[in-house]
């Protein structure tokens, strides 16, 4: 692994990245400057294959992190599947320590409608804190991009806020590129997709977004909750 080109202590080149430079550009950078010492993140929407495609025609030696949250739609589960026998990289699963009947005896049933974020702590961020403890990864590549929510406009290509370092190659990217890309390469996508679900996360918390809300609005619904907390939370240990 080359060392990192960029000091820490330059404060102003806190996304030394130019804006300009291309997603397979950003990625290729990410490979040579990281190597081992780097992984994805992925939960397998539109934006999570797209990323994992432009990164196998560089390299298939990235692990790919996955959490499942024991609430996943089946038809996520599948395209992972489908992914990793398309494009054979390793895609490593990671699980709450807690099974959804387990959180429902110590919790009670449907704690992600009375305390959302708590379930997603539990269901979400525990399992990746147990990811990165193993993997010990420097920087985590993902499919975050600006148009996505009002919550991700000032998303950088780079993240040094908190550890790992956060890289996220398609933040300058369109729904439309996204859309664009994954019907010329043929990309395998989830087809909750196409029939009204342009965010997927977990079963109970999302819903078909309706013509003219935006793509997030299933999300959540009627809650005071816009993020899982992955990428707001401090996930150094």
């Amino acid at each position: 692994m080359r060392e990192f080109p960029i000091q820490n202590k330059d404060k102003k080149n806190i996304n030394a990245l130019p804006e300009g430079l291309s997603p397979q550009s950003i990625i290729q950078w990410a490979v040579d400057t990281f190597g081992p010492k780097l992984v994805v993140t992925s939960s397998f929407g539109i934006n999570g294959v797209v990323l994992i495609h432009m990164l196998s025609k560089i390299t298939r030696d990235i692990p790919i992190i996955f959490i499942d949250t024991g609430y996943m739609f089946e038809e996520t589960l599948e395209t992972k599947n489908k992914i990793e026998k398309v494009y054979r990289m390793k895609i490593l699963t990671f699980r709450p320590s807690l099974s959804v009947q387990d959180q429902i005896n110590q919790f009670g049933s449907a704690l992600f409608t009375r305390q959302p974020g708590l379930c997603c702590n539990l269901r979400k961020i525990k399992p990746m804190l147990t990811a990165l403890s193993e993997l010990q990864p420097v920087a985590v590549l993902n499919g975050r991009a600006r148009f996505q929510a009002r919550t991700r406009q000032g998303l950088s290509i780079m993240g040094w806020e908190k550890k790992p370092i956060t890289i996220n190659p398609l933040v300058n990217w369109s729904q439309k590129q996204i859309e664009a890309y994954i019907q010329y390469h043929g990309v395998p996508y989830n087809p909750l997709y196409d029939i009204g679900y342009p965010s997927i996360g977990c079963r109970p918390c999302t819903r078909l977004v309706l013509k003219g809300e935006h793509i997030r609005a299933g999300r959540w619904e009627e809650l005071d909750k816009t993020e899982c907390g992955l990428w707001t939370t401090n996930l150094t240990q």
